[in-house]
């Protein structure tokens, strides 16, 4: 039976397959349920060939969901576990299979979650478990998701990092030999997850604080309009993923017009940098017990030049390539599945 991976983050949505090519997807976390008319509208000034994926009817409900709904304007967006029903985690994650495959069939979904929200992993899996049925581009499919597991969505991405492809042999030995921290950055909370010599996690320290990515966008764009008057007050709503985009680079883009906001970053990042810093001396004890820190989560990447005078430790590990370790929870969580296949624990 085919495996979706999903982290269904707060601020993007990852799923990954096992397959080579286009085996990966993400889009913004934004979800908008239209009626009947607007849904028909939209889809019939588009034509069959040149409908949005974002565009679907699920369980008979039309949608639209990702990039096209954040341009819809007021969107609904549930946080922590509240995502967990069928009406709102089921349909993201049905979403996210109409991405991979235009044909019906059985799936197992393994989804990640934040330490804190274990208690919670029932929910996660008995809001994706079903049967869907998917209507986009003309084209209907039925998707049953028949087995659901979870894992905390740090382990992805320290599993990324430690295990290879097949997720039965090491790839790099050096976490083997000492402590590791496992710091995820994602849009809503910052986890924190121990390792100890061999791979094991330790679960004594897995928790996670409400300290994410999100606060920094809100941050930026309120200092970028008090900074740009003129040029948004006809804008009820900067982009996400330019305002993503500008504080990875330090340029805002937008109206044909490339503004420099490190400034603006600067204000952004601050406070949430603090906070980091300070949940870090108080949960983890500072730099001295761990030989090697582990970063993922797509917050990481945007803040990594900014967080290393933080941590100030010497041996600090991306758990992928910046440009992509948003991915990689998911790419980890494969990995992770893959070994549990051949341990036969699934």
């Amino acid at each position: 039976m085919s495996v979706m991976v999903l982290d269904a983050g707060n601020s993007i949505i990852k799923a990954k397959i096992a397959r080579r090519e286009n085996g990966e997807i993400a889009f913004p976390h934004a979800m908008k349920q239209l009626t009947e008319s607007e849904y028909e509208k939209i889809t019939n000034r588009a034509g069959i060939q040149n409908q949005s994926m974002d565009y679907l009817r699920i369980n008979g409900k039309p949608f639209v969901i990702g990039e096209s709904a954040e341009r819809h304007g007021l969107i609904t967006q549930r946080t922590g576990t509240a995502r967990y029903t069928q009406d709102y985690y089921g349909v993201l994650a049905t979403a996210a299979l109409s991405r991979f495959y235009d044909r019906s069939r059985d799936f197992s979904v393994f989804g990640s979650h934040p330490p804190g929200d274990v208690k919670f992993r029932q929910d996660l899996m008995e809001a994706v478990i079903g049967d869907w049925d998917v209507e986009v581009n003309g084209k209907e499919r039925y998707f049953r998701v028949s087995y659901a597991n979870t894992f905390d969505e740090p382990v992805g991405g320290l599993m990324n990092v430690l295990l290879t492809e097949d997720g039965q042999h090491y790839q790099h030995t050096g976490i083997n030999d000492g402590r590791s921290l496992v710091i995820d950055i994602g849009g809503f909370t910052s986890d924190w997850l121990a390792v100890n010599p061999g791979g094991e996690v330790d679960y004594s320290l897995a928790r996670s604080v409400p300290i994410g990515i999100q606060s920094v966008i809100s941050d930026f764009e309120d200092s970028f309009r008090a900074n740009n008057l003129e040029a948004v007050k006809d804008t009820p709503v900067l982009p996400p993923a330019r305002v993503r985009k500008a504080i990875a680079s330090g340029i805002f883009e937008g109206g044909g017009m490339k503004y420099s906001c490190d400034r603006e970053v600067e204000e952004a990042t601050s406070v949430m940098l603090n906070r980091i810093g300070d949940t870090y001396q108080r949960i983890a004890g500072g730099a001295f017990g761990w030989d090697c820190i582990i970063l993922t989560g797509g917050g990481s990447g945007l803040l990594y030049n900014r967080l290393l005078p933080i941590l100030k430790h010497k041996n600090v590990i991306l758990a992928d390539k910046i440009e992509a370790i948003h991915l990689a929870n998911v790419r980890g969580g494969l990995k992770l599945w893959r070994l549990y296949e051949a341990l036969h624990v699934l």
